[in-house]
This record gives structure tokens, sequence and C-alpha cells, in this order.
């Protein structure tokens, strides 16, 4: 009985971080189980010190001035086992101009589980990313031992062909047990994009008063794409429906130039199956224009 404090090793995503400007100079966590006899109840804490540097935020794919938002820092959990299972909860939302300016704090404090036997440090795995565009609305939670995975479908419904939406990911988990279940739905990977020229054409399709010509025109952006999210029961009813805007942009500067590389997006969200009307099985991401959403 009484409380057990462990170390845990963080894995740092240099290259994702730097390429969207952040630095993670320090970064430490800690396993926290207090044993009251046969039950455990253990929580993870990560605490670190994090640098935005706008200057090697090179390739933008959102707009804004110095009071806006880089993209998000984050802090992955999942088993080490099974790294599938990540979920990614926010671990600083700071703007350009503060973050930029000297190094920020963070602390984030997961929601406690019970367990009958206590989980081990070194299956735990702990990761700080960031992505160029990313929605999530996910805590850091433990999944329980006992998963269900969900068939996912991808339907492409976009008409505009510039961008492109590119899933690299896309799985729908059943998460947690008894009264604590959760559909998990984690959907990720690349957004392509096409010449400024094409661009411009798709851009001028969306706003009519453009009148195409790339020397007249630039710089100018267009919209990424979004995803219409589905939970659908076995008689096709639609339990849930969650809309994903990634608020992304691909710019195309004064002279004509696109970004050296494809933006990479993740967004992830829990459906607590207590507040649906059914019992999920499936579910369905359709590929959305942005101005669709």
């Amino acid at each position: 009985m009484g409380k057990k404090v462990e170390e845990l090793a963080v894995e740092v995503d240099e290259l994702a971080l730097s390429l969207v400007g952040w630095q993670v100079q320090d970064v430490r966590a800690r396993l926290v189980t207090d044993s009251f006899s046969d039950t455990h109840f253990q929580e993870i804490v990560v605490s670190g010190t994090a640098r935005f540097l706008r200057e090697d935020w090179s390739d933008r794919f959102t707009s804004g001035d110095d009071d806006s938002y880089p993209p998000t820092l984050l802090i992955g959990l999942s088993p080490a086992d099974r790294p599938q299972l990540v979920s990614y909860t926010h671990a600083l939302l700071e703007t350009i101009k503060k973050a930029g300016k000297r190094p920020v704090r963070f602390s984030e404090t997961s929601s406690t589980w019970e367990c009958a036997k206590p989980v081990e440090a070194e299956k735990i795995r702990l990761q700080m990313t960031s992505f160029d565009l990313s929605e999530t609305d996910l805590d850091l939670h433990w999944p329980s031992s006992k998963t269900k995975q969900l068939p996912v479908e991808v339907i492409d419904e976009t008409v505009h062909e510039a961008v492109r939406l590119r899933p690299s990911v896309c799985d729908a988990t059943i998460v947690g047990k008894k009264s604590d279940k959760a559909l998990q739905i984690r959907l990720g990977g690349f957004a392509e994009f096409g010449s400024a020229q094409e661009l411009l054409a798709d851009l001028a399709e969306m706003e009519s008063w453009r009148d195409g010509d790339l020397d007249d025109e630039c710089p100018f952006d267009v919209p990424v794409p979004g995803l219409s999210v589905e939970v659908l029961d076995a008689t096709d009813f639609l339990l849930d429906k969650w809309e994903v805007d990634l608020y992304g942009k691909v710019p195309v500067d004064e002279d004509g130039r696109l970004p050296s590389r494809q933006p990479r997006w993740i967004a992830q969200r829990a459906f607590d199956l207590d507040e649906l009307a059914g019992e999920p099985v499936r579910v369905v991401v359709r590929l959305v224009d942005a101005e669709d959403l």
C-alpha cells in the first residue's frame, strides 16, 4: 500500500517538431501508482520546456500573424506493444509571439485509471511531436487491454483536385470496459497538392471573380479539404457525426513558389458509447471540399 513514483522515458520526434518550428528543450514524465490492497490507481504526469523558433517554420500551412498560433505541441500515449492505439493530446497551445519570445513550460496529467495489476513503466510509450494541421479532443487516457476494431470505409467526395487528402491512418477502436467504453477514431496522413497553376484553377472555381492569371493573382492560398465522419449501427442508423475542418492552406508566394513538402495532418476524437442511441458497428469517413463543411 502507498504511493509509488517512477520515471518514464519520453521519445522526442525532433524531425517532426523542427519542421514546424518547435524545439523541446527538456521533457520528463512520471508514472504515479496509488495502491490500496488489491486495487491500484495510476496516472501519468508529463512536464517540460519548449521554445518556438519561427525562423525554422519555413513551410507554413496555416495563415495568420504573430498573435496567431503555431502548430500545436502534442503528447502521444500508447501501449509499447500496441503503438497503433496512440492518442494525442495538447501539451502546449500558445501564440507565435509569446512562444517565440522565451522558453515556455508545460505540464499535463492523464486521467486516472483503476487496475487490479499495475501497468509497468516499460509498457508505456510516450512521445512528443507535432503536425502541420491537427484536430484532437482526446486527453491522456490509458486504453484498457480489451479493444475492438470497427471497420472504416473511406469515400472521396471532393470535386477539386489540386489539393487532396491522402489518409495513411484510418481506424476506429472501442476501448475501455463497462460504463467507461468509448469509440476512438484516429485519422491521419498527408495532403498532396499540384502545381501553382492547378491550385489557381481550383481557387478560380471557388471564387469566380479571379481571372486565373498567376502573375496577377500571386500570392494566394488554397484551402485543404476536410472530413465528415459518420458513426453507424448495424441498421445504418447515423448515431453521431463529426465534421473536421483542418483550417489548412496551401500557399503560393508572390513568385509562384510552392512549399517544399507535403503537410502532415492528424484528427482524433472519442465518442462516449453511453451517449449513443445504439451500438456502433462501422465508421464512414467522407473526404469533402473545404467549402462543404
